[in-house]
């Protein structure tokens, strides 16, 4: 197994011809630092924050509450590390069988399909795009081969052994079909009376009274505008959509009993009273087994590999030569190496 002299850090000196002695004498400039090697490549601390910059950015479209994202940040930071040096590891070896090239297509391909599909004009708006997000168009250009590499060595070595049988996906289907099948749904109107600070008798007579002129042709939308406390009210009360299981109880009993167009009596809640409209409805719906088939396939493949999958991970890292700098070693989780 190679051995390397192993430094912390990666300087740079100013040695120009010209220069004087004097600057010839100058303290180095810190640069960057080195945190790991795998083999004869390193993993600087640039690479690293850029990594950490795109794990918070893809953990916020999931935590809206600052509080939530922190914690989930932290939680998935402790195996960065790992993972990038894994994904060397893996991205050095498929070098061996000429993968990197194979996939350059594919890149190209991938992020124009993007851009259409984004409606983007051009390439360098996608740029844009992308550094407004704290990224860039070659750092995803980059990060998107590596994933294909990785994803076409694990095939070529791994998955490719693998055997999956139709009985085995449709087995799967029936004992999970909960999880392919989408929740009702309802997009709803509504008109509010509140009830804080309002006289209880009167505040019924109000709401029966609108409930009247609904039952009478009236526009749900004219009435929400003149009577609703609802914050939509301007809108002609539009609170959107709703799945099933997601609203209040005393909403939801009525709602998903109503048919399009239908409009509510009068609900009482602990807030207020409440007319709703259900503007359409969207029932409960089982997707058909050859939806979901490449998707439980994906899922079936994965489960069969792991065992496969961690014995080809573990003999590779056995003829890896890793490196990991003392301190980063105290904050991410690198027992593996």
């Amino acid at each position: 197994m190679p051995r390397f002299v192993e430094v912390s850090q990666v300087l740079l000196f100013t040695l120009f011809a010209g220069l004087s002695p004097t600057v010839w004498a100058q303290e180095p400039i810190l640069l960057d630092e080195v945190v790991a090697r795998v083999n004869e490549e390193i993993i600087t601390l640039t690479d690293l924050k850029q990594e950490l910059r795109r794990l918070r950015s893809s953990l916020r479209q999931e935590n809206e509450s600052p509080e939530l994202l922190e914690q989930a940040f932290q939680r998935e930071k402790r195996y960065l590390l790992k993972t990038m040096i894994q994904n060397k590891m893996l991205v050095q070896r498929a070098e061996e069988f000429g993968i990197p090239d194979s996939v350059e297509p594919d890149v190209g391909k991938i992020l124009e399909e993007m851009r259409e599909e984004s409606g983007i004009p051009s390439m360098e708006v996608l740029d844009q795009y992308l550094r407004q997000q704290g990224s860039s168009l070659e750092e995803y250009r980059g990060s998107l081969k590596q994933r294909l590499i990785i994803d076409a060595f694990l095939q070529q070595s791994v998955y490719s052994k693998l055997t999956l049988l139709t009985p085995e996906i449709e087995a799967y289907y029936q004992e999970n079909i909960e999880r392919y099948t989408e929740t009702a749904e309802v997009e709803l109107q509504e008109i509010l009376f509140l009830k804080e600070g309002a006289d209880e008798a009167q505040l019924h007579k109000k709401a029966q009274e609108v409930l009247s002129q609904l039952q009478t042709g009236a526009s749900f939308e004219d009435l929400a505008k003149r009577f609703s406390d609802g914050p939509t009210a301007a809108q002609g009360g539009g609170i959107g959509s709703f799945k099933q299981g997601s609203m209040a109880a005393p909403i939801e009993e009525v709602a998903f009993q109503l048919e399009e167009g239908a409009v509510s009596g009068i609900i009482n809640t602990e807030y207020g009273l409440q007319i709703i409209k259900v503007v359409t409805q969207i029932p409960a719906r089982e997707r058909p087994l050859e939806e979901v088939r490449a998707e439980i396939s994906d899922q079936l493949y994965r489960r069969k590999a792991q065992p496969g999958m961690k014995k080809f991970i573990d003999e590779m890292i056995e003829s890896t030569y890793i490196y990991v700098t003392p301190k980063y070693r105290e904050e991410y989780d690198v027992t593996d190496f």
